[in-house]
């Protein structure tokens, strides 16, 4: 049903509860799963014009990080990876990927790094690919 899935990560511990249960779907489906992370280009926008240089590097090495830490584990249980990093406006940049890669389902955590986010029920990027994707999402109850 699914050839390929989406983890979008953002390095938090959300994205990586959210991983059991990619797999589990990679490996029901025989599927290829992507991970993918957004360097938030909003941060690098947002930096002293002095300081853009190291924030971009240090959101994109963030953000390799994340993507190598979770393949790496998908790795261990036989699922077949394809990871990515992008810069952009993480709801947007994840909705594109699935549109470019012909991504099944996406997967994702209810919350991610910010802590805010926690007092509602889903992330704001979570709620914004949940409302405008046009393909299943799996949504996955952080507490």
């Amino acid at each position: 049903m699914y050839d390929r899935i989406l983890l979008p990560t953002d390095g938090s511990d959300g994205a990586a509860d959210a991983l059991t249960h990619a797999i589990e779907e990679a490996n029901a489906h025989d599927a290829e799963l992507h991970v993918l992370s957004v360097a938030d280009e909003r941060v690098f926008l947002a930096a002293n014009a002095d300081e853009k240089a190291e924030v971009s590097d240090e959101l994109n090495a963030e953000a390799n990080d994340a993507v190598e830490a979770l393949a790496t584990r998908a790795a261990e249980a036989d699922v077949d990876v394809t990871t990515a990093v992008r810069e952009g406006v993480p709801y947007r940049q994840i909705l594109q990927y699935a549109e470019d890669e012909g991504i099944g389902l996406l997967v994702l955590g209810t919350h991610g790094r910010t802590g805010r986010e926690r007092r509602i029920n889903l992330g704001s990027t979570t709620e914004r690919v949940v409302k405008a994707a046009n393909r299943p999402v799996l949504v996955v109850n952080i507490e």
